[in-house]
């Protein structure tokens, strides 16, 4: 399963944390990305089934690539004839396996 960035939600914490009711890794993540991104975080934040699902964290709600992909009907940015646009370059800048998910989901979809 794959959010409308590209992250695999089966490899992410929070959606693990999730589905596994481990409330020590929401606690671990909670404290490393609050460092990370400086933004408080805490581990009542860290619920989500994925960004396609009824229930998402906080930081997804307002997620601009969810609200984009919703509104051109594409299951992820890949699919974007505008991909890669500069806000999701910014974002996946530090993540390679997201980025090269994304790149061949465009490829196929818009061959040269």
């Amino acid at each position: 399963m794959r959010a409308y960035c590209g992250i695999d939600c089966f490899r992410c914490p929070v959606y693990i944390a999730t589905v596994n009711n481990d409330d020590k890794l929401r606690e671990e993540t909670a404290k490393k990305w609050s460092k990370e991104i400086n933004l408080e975080i805490t581990a009542k934040d860290l619920v989500c089934y994925g960004c396609k699902s009824s229930q998402t964290w906080k930081m997804c709600r307002d997620c601009p690539f969810v609200k984009c992909c919703k509104g051109k009907g594409l299951d992820n940015c890949g699919e974007c004839d505008s991909y890669p646009c500069a806000e999701i370059n910014k974002f996946l800048k530090n993540l390679p396996e997201e980025s090269a998910f994304l790149d061949q989901v465009h490829k196929q979809r818009f061959p040269d």
